[in-house]
């Protein structure tokens, strides 16, 4: 087959057409995952021009002139630019890649314009790995590797069944080896695939960096993975002290909060708080704005590019595309400690003029009741427990100026973002300094990967009130006075029983293998940097990664993965072996003084004559000649392979005796 293939005549030949189907359904699969990362311009005009692209196949049509090529690259140009800004980078080279190589497809005169189409299908594959690294993405490369390597073969000649066969093995066996190699070399501080992340202002967690009445309650009905959590020594937390904050609230114009900029946050104001265990973990999340989620309350850290504001809150210092493995460290406390300003204090108790004019009537009465900010608190909580609030995805609002009087006093039927902002309200009516967090509740834990996952369905907002007592900021969720289960127990416990259908069941063996699986993938494949190659290292006793470490692992690890391909040579070898032909042409090389050409034409019946006219036909060589002449001409079917392995042997074992 390499010889045909290296023929420049057979190189212009036209392949099958059954063979040109096979590739044209492979750029369709090559493409799958990236109809759901490019924008739906580009992926329409792949679509046609892979439909048109069939449609000249089942018509038998010739290829289209290079004309025809041209108007349509220019197309494909256009498309991508209007669609994505630019033809380079992640989004505009993938997707310009994409046109390219369907362009091509049109480009099948010959076998090497096959060719050339199936190692561009090769490069998309790497592109589209850019953009998700989750496990259902790695059996799609596979069967993808797969499929190309049988279209090669089936451009080599193959029958399909046995171009699939081919390329199967020779995919399981080329596996082990590449596993070695992935743990072996030495990895750099970040997976290779990271790539700046191309738009700063874009994010996929769900969580918005503004809050209003319902962008919770909307954002918790999506069951989409947010991060996974892993905590060390042993630490098993309970589900009510999992409060993941990602965001601090303060600006409040009245119909909506905004985030604090943190860029001008000064941290040194930062006081020690009550002290509380600490708590080592780990998140596995994708970076989005440089938003890392953080188990309250976070000890400040610098570390691994990362840095932590006075409000609380993580940032990574740079923000990349893709997975990022981060460690942190938390104090279970409902307590932070800070001192503030006066300046501090009047914008942390600042509402809008004449808004709300009941809330505040009613902050005024909650204060005479109350001899301190935390009997405050308490007034406020009792006062939602009290009045038949209600929990509800789908609440009654008023969007009007006094939105908060109306859930107060009229609605009282709301999701967290309505509790939290009544109750900050309330605080600040009442000249106490409150703010906003969203983030996430609880999480759900996997036992086999002993895990926490959590998911868009588990946002949540809560308030923070400081208190001048402490010097400290406290914790308030204002949802358990109402709904007390939702700290413990989730969101879809705390719902009345009729809104619980919107969210999926997952609490199947299935469900529990695939998210073992994904957080097992994400942990040694996608985030398998420099640091999780050092504690591997370690585990198997080989120290620091270093070149004589390395060196070990891929002599050791090296040789087991070399076994499933010698044994394969040597089925190989026994396949291709004829042992009768083999071993006649073997006995016949060492009786005879002759050139190759002359011994080929040398029967079984002429070498009898030929040995026994120079008196070397002995009793064993005439054996095994009558044998081969029993074996090859007088039985209608060769005798089994075992047998004539065995007469090869006898061959073998005369021709040391002549010697």
């Amino acid at each position: 087959m390499v010889m045909w293939l290296a023929n420049p005549a057979f190189l212009r030949q036209e392949p099958p057409r059954q063979v040109q189907l096979a590739l044209l359904l492979t750029l369709l699969w090559v493409a799958l995952p990236l109809l759901w990362s490019l924008p739906p311009g580009v992926i329409a005009l792949f679509g046609v021009l892979w439909l048109l692209r069939m449609a000249l196949w089942a018509l038998n049509i010739k290829p289209l002139s290079w004309l025809w090529l041209v108007l349509l690259l220019a197309v494909a140009v256009v498309v991508v630019w209007q669609q994505i800004g630019t033809v380079i980078g992640r989004e505009g080279g993938v997707a310009f890649l994409l046109l390219l190589t369907v362009l091509k497809a049109y480009e099948g005169r010959g076998l090497r314009d096959w060719q050339v189409l199936l190692l561009a299908m090769l490069v998309v594959m790497g592109g589209a790995v850019l953009f998700n690294q989750n496990v259902l993405m790695a059996v799609w490369l596979l069967l993808g590797l797969m499929l190309l390597s049988a279209d090669m073969a089936l451009l080599g000649g193959l029958k399909p069944g046995d171009a699939v066969r081919q390329s199967a093995q020779a995919l399981a066996l080329a596996l082990p080896l590449a596993a070695v190699l992935f743990v072996a070399v030495p990895r750099v501080a970040e997976p290779l695939w990271r790539i700046p992340q191309h738009n700063p202002n874009q994010a996929s967690t769900g969580l918005s960096d503004t809050m209003r009445p319902g962008s919770i309650s909307d954002l918790v009905q999506s069951n989409e993975p947010a991060f996974n959590a892993t905590f060390a020594n042993g630490y098993t937390p309970l589900p009510q002290n999992l409060y993941w904050r990602v965001m601090v609230m303060a600006d409040f114009d009245g119909s909506q909060w905004r985030a604090m900029d943190e860029r001008y946050i000064d941290d040194a104001r930062a006081v020690a708080a009550p002290a509380a265990p600490v708590v080592d973990y780990q998140l596995i999340i994708r970076d989005e704005e440089g938003r890392i989620p953080a188990l309250d309350y976070p000890i400040h850290t610098d570390s691994n590019g990362l840095s932590m504001r006075l409000g609380a809150v993580v940032r990574v210092n740079r923000s990349r595309e893709g997975l990022r493995r981060v460690a942190l460290q938390a104090t279970i406390n409902p307590y932070l400690g800070q001192t503030l300003n006066e300046g501090e204090r009047a914008y942390y108790t600042r509402l809008p003029a004449q808004a709300n004019p009941q809330t505040r009537a009613l902050a005024r009465q909650l204060r005479l009741r109350s001899n301190d900010d935390k009997t405050l608190v308490n007034q406020a909580l009792a006062y939602f427990r009290r009045e038949g609030f209600v929990y509800t995805l789908q609440p009654l609002r008023n969007q009007g100026a006094d939105s908060t009087d109306y859930f107060l006093f009229q609605g009282r039927e709301g999701f967290c973002e309505d509790y939290a902002n009544a109750f900050v309200n309330l605080m600040r009516a009442a000249d106490v300094p409150a703010r906003i967090v969203t983030g996430y509740l609880g999480g759900e834990y996997n036992p086999q990967g002993q895990f926490w996952q959590v998911r868009s369905k588990d946002a949540h907002a809560w308030a923070e009130v400081w208190l001048a007592s402490e010097n400290a900021w406290l914790r308030v969720d204002p949802t358990t006075a109402v709904a007390e289960v939702r700290a413990s127990g989730g969101v879809v416990s705390a719902l009345p029983p009729g809104q619980r259908g919107a969210f999926m069941p997952q609490n199947s063996w299935l469900y529990g293998i695939g998210q073992s699986s994904q957080f097992y993938w994400q942990q040694w494949v996608v985030n398998f940097d420099a640091n999780r190659q050092q504690n591997l290292f370690q585990r198997l006793g080989l120290g620091r990664v270093s070149l004589g470490s390395v060196g070990i692992l891929l002599l050791l690890g090296g040789s087991a993965a070399v076994l499933p391909l010698l044994w394969w040579w040597r089925r190989q070898q026994r396949r291709n072996r004829q042992p009768l032909a083999d071993g006649f042409m073997l006995l016949k090389s060492a009786l005879l003084d002759a050139d190759s050409e002359e011994i080929a034409a040398i029967g079984p019946l002429e070498l009898q004559q030929l040995l026994a006219a120079h008196q070397q036909l002995s009793a064993p060589l005439q054996t095994l000649l009558d044998d081969y002449i029993r074996y090859v001409y007088a039985d209608d079917t060769l005798p089994p392979p075992a047998e004539q392995r065995r007469w090869y042997r006898r061959v073998k074992s005369a021709i040391r005796k002549i010697k």
